[in-house]
C-alpha cells in the first residue's frame, strides 16, 4: 500500500466518526488527565485534543496531489494498528471513540505527512518542548515514554531530543 491508498482509506474511515464520537473522544481526553496539575492538565487535554481534531479535519480535506506518494512498510503499519487496538476497550464508549479517532489521526501523522504525534512546541514537565530544526522533529520524552504501554511514541517520527 502507498500513501495515496492509505489516505483514501483514512478518509473513508473518517466518515464513520460522528460528532458524538468526537465528543466522547474529547471527554475521554479530559478525564484521562483530571488529576494532572495545571498547566499540564490543559496542555494534555484541551490543547492536545485541538491538535488531534485539526489533524482530523486536515485528513478529510486533503487531496492526493498534496502528499508525497511513497510505499508504506506493511510491518510498520500493522504494528502501529495493533498497538492502537491493544489499548482499546470496546466496553468503554469514550475510550473506544478515542481509539477509533486516534487510529485515523495517528496513522495519518505517522505514515502520510510524517509529523509528530504531539504538536511542535508542546510543553512537557520541566519546561521541555517538542522542537524541530527544519529537517527533524525532537521530543524530550520519547525515550522515557516508549515502554509505558500507554503511549504510541514508538511510532512517532520524532527523534529523542538528546540526538539534537
Amino acid at each position: 500500500m502507498n500513501t495515496s491508498e492509505l489516505l483514501s482509506r483514512l478518509q473513508k474511515d473518517s466518515r464513520s466518526i460522528s460528532n458524538a464520537d468526537i465528543s466522547l473522544a474529547r471527554a475521554y481526553a479530559m478525564e484521562a488527565v483530571e488529576h494532572v496539575p495545571e498547566p499540564y492538565k490543559t496542555i494534555y487535554s484541551s490543547d492536545y485534543f485541538i491538535f488531534l481534531y485539526e489533524s482530523f479535519l486536515e485528513i478529510r480535506k486533503c487531496r492526493p496531489d498534496e502528499i508525497v506518494i511513497r510505499e508504506i512498510d506493511p510491518a510498520d503499519y500493522e504494528a502501529a494498528l495493533s498497538s492502537i487496538n491493544e489499548k482499546n476497550d470496546p466496553g468503554d464508549r469514550k475510550r473506544d471513540a478515542m481509539n477509533r479517532f486516534i487510529s485515523i489521526v495517528h496513522i495519518y501523522l505517522t505514515f502520510i505527512v510524517k509529523k509528530p504525534l504531539h504538536p511542535v512546541g508542546m510543553i512537557f514537565p520541566g519546561g521541555l518542548k517538542i522542537t524541530e530544526d527544519g529537517i527533524f522533529y525532537y521530543c524530550p520524552v520519547k525515550d522515557k515514554q516508549t515502554e509505558t504501554g500507554i503511549s504510541f511514541c514508538e511510532f512517532c517520527i520524532c527523534k529523542n531530543s538528546e540526538e539534537q
